[in-house]
């Protein structure tokens, strides 16, 4: 959502955001709904794009005491809990590909509360942006 908040920023660097999920067509109507997100999803039922990119399952990642521990302090500071979801287990993580297909950033979570900055996903963007621009 913090990466949604910048949306134009985003489209000033000419990126668009796809959001994947493994998830059903109710439950992925059912999140943008209640976040307000309007970015593009793609729904990979069968987690090829999960593999292509190498995203882990892990048990033990999800259910330790660091993420219990960071879920408390978002519920305590006004975050809405909306439950359990799909597969628990699958980790996520945030990827760049270029306009030319190539993957230009890869960032795998270690645990569903470990994502990249957005200071640091638009870093990367303008990286790019400058590299094209200078290319010509």
């Amino acid at each position: 959502m913090q990466l949604h908040r910048r949306r134009d920023e985003l489209r000033a660097l000419n990126a668009e955001v796809v959001l994947i999920s493994f998830s059903n067509p109710e439950q992925a109507r059912r999140w943008q709904a209640e976040t307000g997100v309007d970015f593009q999803f793609l729904l990979d039922p069968e987690r090829t794009a999960y593999r292509a990119y190498g995203l882990r399952s892990s048990v033990w990642r999800v259910w330790q005491p660091k993420v219990w521990w960071r879920y408390a302090r978002l519920v305590l500071s006004g975050w809405r809990w909306r439950g359990i979801r799909g597969d628990p287990h699958q980790l996520g993580g945030d990827v760049i590909v270029d306009a030319e297909g190539r993957l230009r950033f890869e960032y795998l979570s270690e645990d569903p509360t470990d994502r990249p900055s957005v200071a640091a996903l638009l870093a990367r963007l303008r990286q790019i942006a400058t590299a094209k621009a200078a290319k010509g």
